[in-house]
């Protein structure tokens, strides 16, 4: 008798267990219980009982269920959050509660479930160099980058700084070699899945070219290509104006430009990724004031959310101040922390 009621127990248990799951149904007919994680890029997160977390094509979904409240965007970025039923193939059943009423939604016109909560994410990046011996050189720089994505907009900042000192071995006489520094803001409003209207602002100093500041500022029209964990590609385009001012006596530019700009990140292998960013600003006004900035490298993870960059800034102006080059080229090796 004993037995019987320990079988008996452990029956009403699993039942349970399998009654307070989420449920899978694929198109091939097969189940699946356990939770519903989320879905982004095409992917169902689920956590099975059986087989942990898993990766799921949403295209390979007929159907599924949950016990809790699921939020749930939909291809015209409405958000619905309710628990859901099995329906006909393709499509989920909503409960119904409190003022939203029972309603059946096509798997094909929900594009994310439980998305993350809109926060800042970013990275902070350092490096530092000193030489002493026959070279005497104390170097470091330091940048920001940080983005807030939501639903229908994102904001993205950015700043940085470098500097360097020499000492003249024969006078020990210190030199200042570099001093530049940086900082921008841009916000994105997207009116369609990928296309977005844009105002941004960057102003930026560099005291060896004689650069007391350049500020660019303008608006445009960006589309996003890819905007997933692995692969971001955007191009954007539209009128900025550009203002030069130099601290000694050449003459300040101003001038109105037709900015095209382009952002690349790709995770072309794991805990390893790729970054070029680019702008350039040919004047519509005349053709002899032309400037192009890129940022290109690689990062790599090392431990925990700190990484390795390695990258290449380039900025040509083809109106320095005078007795100075058009072109600035530097290579910086830093550590960073993600956030």
């Amino acid at each position: 008798m004993k037995w019987v009621l320990v079988l008996l127990l452990s029956a009403l248990a699993s039942h349970s267990a399998v009654v307070n799951a989420d449920e899978v149904q694929f198109n091939n007919g097969d189940r699946l219980s356990g939770k519903v994680l989320g879905l982004k890029d095409g992917k169902l997160s689920f956590d099975s009982k059986l087989a942990g977390k898993l990766e799921i094509a949403w295209t390979e979904v007929a159907t599924f269920s949950s016990e809790e409240p699921v939020t749930i965007v939909l291809a015209d970025q409405s958000v619905i959050v309710d628990r859901v039923g099995i329906a006909e193939t393709g499509a989920v059943r909503t409960s119904g509660s409190g003022s939203i009423a029972a309603q059946t939604i096509s798997l094909a016109n929900a594009v994310k479930l439980n998305p993350e909560p809109v926060q800042w994410k970013g990275a902070a990046v350092a490096g530092a160099i000193f030489d002493r011996g026959n070279t005497v050189r104390t170097a470091g720089t330091a940048a920001l980058d940080a983005v807030r994505r939501a639903e229908s907009d994102r904001i993205t900042f950015g700043a940085g700084y470098a500097a360097e000192q020499t000492e003249d071995d024969d006078t020990g006489d210190t030199s200042t070699t570099k001093r530049q520094m940086f900082m921008g803001l841009q916000y994105d409003l997207f009116f369609r899945p990928q296309w977005y209207l844009y105002a941004k602002a960057r102003g930026e100093k560099d005291g060896v070219a004689n650069l007391d500041l350049r500020l660019v500022s303008g608006v445009g029209l960006g589309y996003q290509f890819f905007e997933t964990d692995e692969l971001k590609l955007n191009l954007e385009a539209g009128p900025t104006w550009v203002s030069e001012n130099y601290s000694d006596d050449t003459e300040s530019v101003d001038y109105i430009a037709a900015r095209v700009a382009w952002n690349l990140d790709w995770t072309f292998y794991p805990d390893v990724s790729f970054f070029h960013y680019g702008a350039a600003y040919p004047s519509l006004e005349n053709s002899h004031d032309q400037l192009v900035e890129t940022r290109t490298g690689f990062r790599y993870k090392l431990f925990g959310d700190f990484f390795g960059e390695s990258k290449v800034l380039w900025i040509w102006d083809s109106s320095p101040a005078d007795d100075k080059k058009r072109q600035d080229l530097s290579v910086i090796l830093g550590l960073g922390y993600g956030f």
